[in-house]
């Protein structure tokens, strides 16, 4: 009896033992039931995960642009270079609105340059340029972008999208020569911190109409600026510098910028007797004697450029320092660095890194009282007066 009794009290102990250590089995980490039971399948684990992360996103905010940079690594000359910021005071923004939707065959009046094909905004995102001026360190930029009286409200609502995302960082002219200053003043009025300017007009193309920068139509584009405190940007024609000096004289309180290789023989004479008037040296600073076109230009594709480029880097450069230290060093108030790109290589990093050193090799040219002026200051303090 007493034999059963013991027999009977160590299957007792025996059983809840053996309870216990399931109990222990399925609750510690470490045992190979609980190994077991967490194989699910992984799309649970990256579900948890995301559901993790939309816990921690606020609601209603956008992730955060994981910033861009770069170091500068000058690889065709010993320098020295110039190391501060930049600001492109001629820079062409992707078309923001496709014309050729909306109004069909007629949009190709609206191009920066009709010889070529727009680059849409969908091509080149504004997410890029920006991430562009980061690595280059450039401040900002005054952007041309294409507007259409056809298209108003698709032109406005563009520019609006165009301003918030590059948080101001590129202000924005309206290239006016579709509008009449009638319209141009209805839309200064009803959108005040739009636009910062007119432009650029390019006078080498409206000129096969027979058009000039004194004509009535532009005196009174010329007059709304003045009138809202906005820029004017003039590409001129060759043989136009009359016409030019006439709408300087005739609005002294507009601040009109040109660049272009038509004008700059007659640029310094201008601006020593027009201190409203203002050059951008962008483009024909990089280019190959005897071409009055710079190479970003004369070149049709990246990898065409990027030869030019290299294979002629000392002889363009001893060109732009003959041709622009001294006149930039008489007045160093007047004259502003940009890039002019426009095609869609024109934005591409390889581009960038190349157009990037030319420009800080020849800034170093300058007189040091002139580099940061013409590099970002003079862009900057125009379109904040």
């Amino acid at each position: 009896m007493k034999q059963f009794i013991v027999i009977a009290l160590l299957v007792v102990i025996l059983f809840f033992s053996g309870c216990a250590k399931k109990a222990d089995i399925r609750e510690h980490p470490d045992t190979g039931l609980q190994e077991a039971e967490s194989q699910q399948p992984e799309q649970n684990v990256e579900t948890a995960a995301n559901d993790s992360a939309e816990e921690t996103t606020a609601p209603g905010t956008e992730p955060k642009r994981i910033p861009c940079s770069r170091n500068f690594s000058p690889t065709l000359s010993s320098g020295p270079y110039y190391e501060g910021p930049l600001f492109d005071a001629h820079f062409h923004m992707p078309q923001l609105v496709d014309f050729s939707k909306l109004m069909g065959e007629r949009y190709e009046s609206h191009s920066a340059n009709p010889v070529t094909d727009p680059v849409l905004h969908k091509d080149v995102g504004l997410e890029k340029i920006l991430c562009a001026f980061e690595k280059e360190n450039v401040r900002g930029a005054i952007g041309f972008t294409i507007g259409a009286e056809e298209a108003l409200e698709e032109t406005l609502s563009a520019a609006e999208s165009a301003n918030k995302e590059t948080e101001g960082k590129i202000k924005l002219f309206l290239m006016p020569s579709n509008f009449e200053a009638a319209r141009l003043d209805e839309i200064q009025k009803n959108n005040p911190d739009l636009f910062k300017g007119y432009g650029e007009t390019a006078f080498y193309v409206i000129e096969q109409k027979g058009e000039n920068p004194d004509d009535q139509r532009f005196l009174d584009i010329y007059e709304v600026a003045g009138r809202h405190g906005l820029i004017v940007m003039i590409h001129p024609d060759g043989r136009q510098e009359s016409s030019i000096e006439n709408a300087l004289q005739k609005n002294p309180n507009v601040k009109f910028i040109f660049h272009g290789p038509e004008i700059e023989d007659s640029i310094p004479g201008i601006i020593e007797r027009h201190p409203n008037a203002y050059y951008s040296i962008d483009t024909i600073l990089i280019r190959v004697p005897p071409s009055p076109g710079g190479v970003l230009y004369t070149t049709n594709s990246k990898e065409n450029f990027i030869s030019e480029f290299t294979q002629n880097y000392d002889i363009m450069m001893d060109r732009a320092v003959d041709e622009w230290k001294a006149k930039i060093e008489k007045h160093p108030d007047r004259y502003m660095w940009g890039t002019d790109r426009a095609h869609k290589w024109t934005y591409d990093e390889e581009v960038s890194v190349l157009l990037e050193e030319f420009s800080r090799d020849f800034i170093a040219e300058l007189d040091p009282s002139a580099q940061e002026k013409f590099a970002y200051k003079n862009a900057e303090k125009l379109l904040q007066e």
